[in-house]
């Protein structure tokens, strides 16, 4: 491209009119080519990946907040897990006078648009640490890890070391 070329084509732009919506246009073009574009492809390995990172960081930073809140460098934490990432897909839904069809919404590459992902649960936590069998101990490490992982203190045991 010559310098002519550019500047044949900022002639021709400096005559348009309406230049805003010309410019708004293309804005939108290249916001929904870059929104509908293909992110690399998540495989399910990729997304057994996905959930292995998210499950070691918690677990890590539970185990860090376990280890100062009692003092003990040496804590254990295992944290039990539901199985998978679950994708949210968006979904046009047709009606007739009779019934409704819900048709998943298919991005470039004739793959479904994920909406969200939402990340395994954790079902229930073993927490091995010194002092485990205090009762202030055990419930401030209870309370806390309730509310680190959102879930009820039933599913959280805490024990001593011996």
């Amino acid at each position: 491209m010559g310098k002519h070329f550019v500047k044949t084509l900022a002639e021709k732009f400096a005559r348009l009119k309406h230049k805003e919506i010309i410019i708004a246009v293309i804005a939108v073009a290249v916001m929904l080519i870059i929104y509908f574009s293909p992110r690399g492809g998540a495989s399910e390995a990729g997304e057994e990946a996905t959930r292995a990172d998210y499950c070691a960081k918690m677990e890590t930073e539970v185990k860090d907040a376990v280890r100062v809140l009692s003092g003990d460098k040496n804590a254990n934490v295992i944290i039990n897990w539901e199985s998978g990432i679950e994708a949210v897909i968006a979904y046009t839904v047709s009606t007739n006078k009779d019934s409704s069809v819900s048709t998943p919404v298919v991005g470039t590459g004739s793959k479904p648009i994920v909406l969200k992902e939402v990340y395994p649960k954790a079902l229930g936590v073993a927490v091995v640490v010194k002092g485990g069998g205090a009762v202030k101990t055990k419930l401030d490490i209870m309370n806390m890890v309730s509310v680190l992982l959102d879930i009820s203190p039933e599913k959280i045991a805490v024990y001593a070391k011996k």
